[in-house]
């Protein structure tokens, strides 16, 4: 049994397909994340149809603009909800720049201040802004993961220091991805979790295609591969970790 910790199911337009798909692999959970107001929303909305997905809500350094007073009270408003995880996928996006990097520290603040105030933990999105963003979480008691991580061996150590468990997703597949094995063998495996991220970064053999959640086991052969672990213990950590992770999580 495996869990996909971090999905976007409202990026497709058959969802029961995908779901079951996914199951018939042993993708057990889903943990559907949002990344602005209507994605959040929509997580929110899909948790309750499924008693195998849970959500995640937030706003994505690329959408900062919409983190609004209005929308940190809904989710505010929302916290008694026993499928919502945590806030994200929230934090600063040096790379694609879509946002002023004014106002994605500003909604990147405002949403670790909930998170705190809540006692959720997050989902950070980092590219190319970990040094800014681990500045900023020094002032803030908060747990949670590095999605996708790209901070190479640098950060890494840093970012173990804070608490957080590391998202390691399709890349870590590529034929190119020498860096991120380096990363995965340096990092403790109860601090691992498995991700997709689909409909995005499609593992190999699927890479440059459209991603879903069943493809998730690629990502965990390849983990278990590096680790020298079997793909039984490396289930029995990752759910483990989940829980640790996001404590609303009830498989």
């Amino acid at each position: 049994m495996f869990i996909d910790t971090h999905v976007h199911l409202d990026e497709f337009d058959n969802i029961e397909e995908i779901l079951d798909r996914a199951r018939g692999v042993g993708i057990k959970g889903f943990i559907n994340v949002g990344y602005d107001i209507e994605s959040s929303r929509f997580s929110l909305s899909l948790s309750s149809r499924y008693r195998d997905v849970y959500a995640i809500v937030g706003i994505h350094p690329h959408s900062a603009s919409e983190c609004t007073e209005e929308f940190l009270d809904w989710i505010s408003s929302m916290k008694d909800d026993k499928k919502f995880l945590g806030i994200g996928e929230i934090g600063l996006d040096y790379y694609r720049n879509l946002s002023p990097k004014n106002i994605q520290l500003e909604s990147f603040e405002r949403q670790l201040s909930l998170a705190q105030d809540l006692a959720l933990p997050v989902s950070l999105h980092i590219r190319e802004g970990y040094k800014d963003a681990f500045n900023v979480l020094k002032r803030y008691r908060v747990s949670g993961v590095l999605h996708c991580y790209s901070g190479g061996l640098h950060f890494l150590e840093e970012a173990l220091s804070f608490g957080f468990f590391i998202g390691f997703d399709g890349p870590v597949t590529f034929h190119n991805a020498r860096e991120l094995i380096e990363v995965v063998k340096e990092c403790p495996l109860d601090r691992i979790l498995l991700e997709t991220d689909a409909p995005y970064l499609a593992p190999e053999p699927y890479r440059g295609r459209r991603n879903e959640p069943a493809y998730l086991i690629y990502i965990a052969e390849k983990i278990a591969e590096i680790k020298r672990v079997s793909l039984e213990e490396l289930s029995r950590v990752t759910v483990e970790n989940t829980r640790l992770c996001f404590p609303r999580y009830v498989p």
